[in-house]
């Protein structure tokens, strides 16, 4: 067999000469692929609720029980890091989803009443949403008197919690 000088020309070495170079052209499509699929999955952006606020407002909440003020309490609908979840202060998960990473969209901070709305989808929240999420009120069996702004509502966990408002629950036995 003609050939270069010294070169194997048996059987056996051509197909190793012929799956070297195969194995050659094939790695480079292989890496190219996965670098592609690689990119696309960071292009088509997270699976988990989106950490961009697209809404962000806060309502002011006071609440009087038969005559007694009560105290809304600070981190409803917060995971507190190092802390066992209070199932009282976060009982409703079903809002997850539209809120930012380790707190429901309706939440609060601290013990002054302030609901905040910080969700990454545009959509209107209820005060019956937020009390969901917040079981320490027990409203069940209970005569509601309710106002927005100074106004009377009569369906009070309908109430929208847009920005800036006040609303005002007087709860009697």
């Amino acid at each position: 067999m003609a050939g270069k000088k010294g070169e194997d020309r048996s059987y056996f070495a051509v197909k190793r000469r012929h799956r070297k170079r195969n194995v050659m052209i094939i790695i480079p499509i292989v890496v190219t692929v996965a670098i592609t699929l690689v990119v696309l999955a960071f292009m088509s952006g997270p699976t988990l609720p989106s950490s961009k606020m697209v809404l962000h407002n806060h309502a002011t909440l006071k609440v009087i029980s038969n005559g007694l003020v009560i105290t809304v309490p600070a981190h409803i609908g917060m995971v507190q890091v190092g802390k066992a979840e209070d199932p009282l202060l976060y009982a409703d998960h079903s809002l997850d989803k539209y809120g930012m990473q380790g707190m429901s969209p309706l939440h609060t901070h601290d013990d002054k009443g302030t609901i905040h709305v910080e969700s990454n989808t545009a959509r209107d929240y209820t005060l019956g949403e937020f009390l969901n999420l917040w079981r320490g009120l027990d409203v069940s069996d209970k005569i509601i008197q309710a106002t927005v702004n100074g106004n009377p509502v009569s369906d009070f966990r309908n109430v929208i919690l847009n920005d800036g408002e006040k609303i005002d629950l007087e709860i009697k036995s």
